[in-house]
């Protein structure tokens, strides 16, 4: 039920991205873009009930995000990827022993990682991230909207194989929209350019 005194503001109060994954502990964990713009973790049920009285825990991943996505690697660890505008930085969940299980962030997560992209013309920001894992491990893939006098709004896609250190070298994918036609090139093949007249 809303709380009359503090209505919800649909614009600042949404989560968004939500991926639900089981982590290495094999509890159900939430990854999301929280309403301050940072991702979050949830945990339903941590088994330790000094976070509340279900045990339910929620952390602030402190990575800032238009887009996040999980990944698992190939050890079966969760790795959080979040893109704000060109700037990735991604955090390894790691194994607890009991002792440090409580502690929460400080063990559960490695220290935010940057991740470089390769030079691309044009690049204005990431619109989408994506992970996928098999037997050859997790691979990332990103898709960056770009602008160029050569393409006009396009965009390229990016791809690199995880490594135990992180992504490995990057393959980038040529523009994938049209080629931009300029009045010469539309002239030449016969394509015919209107211009308005205007009276003097």
């Amino acid at each position: 039920m809303p709380n009359p005194l503090h209505p919800a503001d649909t614009k600042t109060s949404l989560w968004k991205q939500t991926t639900v994954l089981r982590n290495a502990q094999g509890q159900e964990e939430a990854i999301s873009v929280g309403p301050d713009g940072n991702v979050w973790s949830f945990i339903a049920d941590s088994g330790d009930s000094r976070f509340d009285a279900a045990g339910q825990r929620l952390e602030n991943l402190d990575l800032p995000a238009d887009f996040v996505t999980v990944g698992r690697t190939k050890a079966g660890a969760l790795v959080v990827i979040a893109a704000k505008g060109l700037k990735l930085h991604y955090r390894t969940e790691t194994p607890l022993t009991a002792l440090h299980m409580a502690d929460g962030l400080s063990h559960r997560w490695t220290p935010a990682c940057p991740i470089q992209l390769p030079a691309i013309s044009g690049a204005v920001g990431v619109r989408r991230l994506y992970t996928q894992t098999d037997f050859s491990g997790m691979r990332i893939a990103l898709i960056v909207d770009t602008e160029t006098p050569e393409h006009g709004s396009s965009y390229v896609m990016v791809c690199s194989q995880w490594t135990e250190n992180g992504p490995g070298p990057f393959i980038l994918l040529p523009p994938l929209g049209a080629k931009k036609t300029t009045p010469a090139q539309a002239a030449a093949s016969g394509v015919r350019v209107f211009r308005t007249a205007q009276a003097a």
